[in-house]
């Protein structure tokens, strides 16, 4: 059956024209404009005034202040300002000074860190075109029970452990396509808000367990390295895994706690399925790399080149193809080259340590110094990308020797740890985003995570990475 379209009245029925946008996305274009005018203003005005700056670091002072505005109101995408960054360097900071080249800055690109995080992505890729991440979860979680607080126990061990091994938030999305099934049968009853919550804490603190779970412990690896305090991969699993194994236990409990379960039994049904050839090849190369990371120290292959064997295994083998190239996070990657290259600028230019100086955070032990940038980031971490947090502040712990190792990865920690609104990060939003949970069932939780994540990040980080 068809329908006759609307009549049109008056004297342009008859006539074809271009709708006009709405006056709200005019303001906001407008708004935005305005912004990151402002933000150019800053950016040009504010290093005219310090005294005794060197050229070089008085334009990454620019650069920085640009990042830093444009990162905090998303202005632009994010990742576009991380592109920007690595450009503005190259073509303003670096012809000025020896100790940093356009060269340099444009080779961060294929940093081992930015390539070593791209292996996790391409590992990711192929887990999840070939099912084996749904399985994996489906195995852990039919291995959990019936009882409530048992798939609860289940759901979030199988996110905490595929957020090691691929970004966040896509762990995140699988995880709630596997929960919100039973949340939906569920209804009204209170435990059915725990297991969607469960999902992105879940995810938050598992990538912290390990160099690839999350763009932060990248960035904080590579700041290290580049000023000599090597951390391999096997070091950051040591001191990352405790501390995510201690903080995902109390996030159960803390759930278990605060929503008490009605239902007695929950129902979980999982498809089993034969392991195809294409899924064998993926697992293998799983556990290669897997292996080959955690053995840096007895073959002396960086991590970096270990990274280069799922595109390579996957992409000889037809296991991914050139449509799942394109689906790779390159925005990601973007993103955290220019963050490490801002944070080689502000080495390499002395603006860390004119920041040092100026601030007087010299003068602080360290041990205040690291909780001090620690709050910083999480603050931070709250109301922007963590990523984009980690990038600012993780330079400046470094910079200020702040008992280093352990201050930079608690740093990169923090900027996990931040999950108290649905913008805090992309998990808490793909959780808020099915309309079971409101603004103020993260932000309970979120915040006393927050608190108790500082105390154990601090005191395993003390214990182990000193």
């Amino acid at each position: 059956m068809t329908s006759n379209p609307p009549q049109r009245h008056g004297p342009d029925s008859g006539r074809s024209r271009i709708a006009a946008p709405p006056p709200s996305q005019d303001r906001g274009g407008f708004r935005r404009l305005v912004i990151l005018v402002a933000i150019l203003v800053v950016a040009i005005v504010i290093p005219l005034w310090p005294n005794h700056m060197l050229p070089a670091a008085r334009r990454t002072l620019g650069i920085f202040l640009f990042a830093c505005l444009a990162w905090i109101t998303e202005v632009l995408p994010i990742w576009v300002t991380g592109g920007l960054v690595v450009a503005a360097l190259a073509a303003l900071a670096a012809p000025v000074t020896s100790a940093l080249s356009s060269k340099q800055v444009l080779g961060l690109f294929a940093s081992p860190v930015v390539v070593l995080f791209a292996g996790g992505y391409f590992l990711a890729a192929g887990l999840h075109k070939h099912g084996l991440d749904r399985a994996l979860a489906a195995a852990v979680v039919s291995r959990s029970g019936h009882k409530p607080r048992f798939v609860l126990a289940g759901m979030m061990a199988a996110t905490a452990f595929l957020s090691m091994w691929m970004s966040n938030t896509a762990a995140t999305a699988l995880m709630i396509s596997v929960v919100l099934p039973m949340v939906e049968v569920m209804g009204a009853d209170p435990f059915a808000k725990a297991l969607i919550l469960g999902v992105p804490f879940a995810a938050n603190v598992g990538g912290m367990a390990t160099p690839v779970g999350t763009p932060p412990n990248a960035i904080a690896m590579d700041v290290l390295t580049r000023t000599g305090s090597t951390v391999s991969f096997l070091d950051w699993v040591v001191v990352g895994l405790p501390a995510a194994i201690i903080l995902t236990i109390f996030i159960w409990w803390l759930l278990c706690l605060t929503h008490r379960p009605k239902v007695q039994r929950i129902v979980i049904e999982v498809e089993r399925q034969r392991l195809r050839r294409p899924q064998m090849i993926v697992i293998g190369t799983l556990v290669a790399t897997v292996v080959l990371w955690l053995t840096t120290s007895l073959h002396h292959v960086s991590s970096g080149v270990c990274a280069l064997l799922p595109p390579a295994v996957f992409f000889s083998t037809g296991i991914l193809d050139r449509d799942d190239l394109k689906s790779i996070g390159w925005d990601v990657l973007v993103l955290m080259a220019g963050g490490i290259a801002l944070g080689v600028a502000m080495q390499k230019t002395g603006l860390s340590a004119w920041f040092m100086t100026a601030s007087h955070l010299h003068a602080i032990s360290p041990e205040v110094l690291v909780l001090i940038l620690a709050v910083a980031v999480l603050l931070l971490s709250t109301f922007m990308s963590n990523t984009s947090a980690a990038n600012v502040v993780i330079p400046l712990a470094v910079a200020s020797g702040a008992a280093m190792p352990a201050g930079a990865m608690l740093v990169a920690f923090m900027a996990s740890s931040a999950m108290s609104l649905p913008v805090s990060t992309p998990p808490n939003a793909i959780a808020y985003g099915t309309g079971f949970i409101s603004s103020k069932d993260l932000m309970r939780p979120g915040m006393v995570i927050g608190a108790l994540a500082l105390a154990v990040n601090w005191a395993v980080v003390s214990l182990i990475a000193q």
